[in-house]
């Protein structure tokens, strides 16, 4: 471990659920990591509870806005005839047989130098970062021919589905749910650090299991902004074209959204 709602959104498993698979209890009674309900009910809102505090933070962080922006002048880069010198314009560098790894390691690169020319790294920005090397990854590779050797042209291909309003809304919500991932995994990891061995998951082999189930809530969370993303995107681009002031603006808006919905899920906790 390390760190306009649309009614009510399905979920794979609750958010105490998640936790109790960390923890090693069940939600009612005794598990087999000695908690009770009681005490996973205890982590999850605990964890919430931190969390939330950490995302009103988070608002103001810098490298996390700047993030999101690099994001949407990707996506708009792979619209014009010469993508690769468009992405030369924001410090990314193709070669013609450049594929996704290639790729999100020149957007890591770039991200990376941002924040360590202003000072400003920090755990959000981390998280940040890792959060948009994975949803690219995921999105834009999937469309691409193979992972190796796919060339810069049919990353372009891919990249240009996640130009439209559609395809930044799913984006969007991988951006977003990659993030909180990250965030809610930063925080559960402290908030059991006392209370649960440090080695539990891997004594008992639920690593991956957990991380598949952290990673299916949060990205289920996440579409309380899917579309929101996508309409922010296409209308912001109309009529002004997207700056790092407005997408800051954007940011603060989305992650109150996600403040929202982890006061929703602490109802349940």
């Amino acid at each position: 471990m390390g760190h306009y709602r649309l009614g009510d959104i399905p979920k794979t498993q609750s958010w105490t659920n998640v936790v109790a698979s960390v923890t090693g209890a069940r939600r009612s009674g005794a598990g087999t990591g000695g908690l009770s309900g009681t005490s996973v009910a205890g982590i999850a809102e605990q964890t919430l509870d931190a969390a939330q505090a950490g995302l009103d933070r988070a608002i103001e962080d810098a490298g996390f806005r700047y993030t999101f922006f690099l994001l949407t002048q990707i996506v708009l880069a792979a619209r014009a005839s010469n993508w690769q010198e468009a992405l030369r314009d924001l410090g990314i560098h193709l070669e013609d047989e450049s594929g996704i790894f290639d790729f999100t390691a020149e957007v890591q690169d770039v991200i990376d130098d941002h924040v360590l020319r202003r000072g400003e790294s920090t755990d959000v920005s981390e998280m940040a970062q890792q959060a948009a090397g994975a949803a690219l990854a995921a999105l834009a590779g999937s469309e691409s021919r193979t992972l190796f050797g796919s060339g810069s042209a049919e990353l372009q291909d891919a990249v240009r589905t996640l130009s439209t309003k559609t395809g930044f809304s799913r984006l969007g919500q991988h951006f977003f749910g990659n993030f909180m991932s990250r965030f809610l995994n930063f925080y559960l990891s402290r908030v059991t650090a006392g209370r649960v061995g440090g080695d539990r998951l891997r004594q008992v082999g639920e690593l991956t299991r957990f991380n598949q189930s952290l990673d299916d809530h949060c990205h289920q969370s996440a579409r309380i902004v899917r579309d929101f993303c996508g309409q922010w995107y296409s209308k912001t681009e109309f009529q002004q074209g997207i700056s790092l002031e407005n997408t800051s603006g954007f940011m603060a808006v989305a992650l109150r959204k996600l403040r929202d919905e982890l006061e929703r899920q602490k109802e349940g906790a």
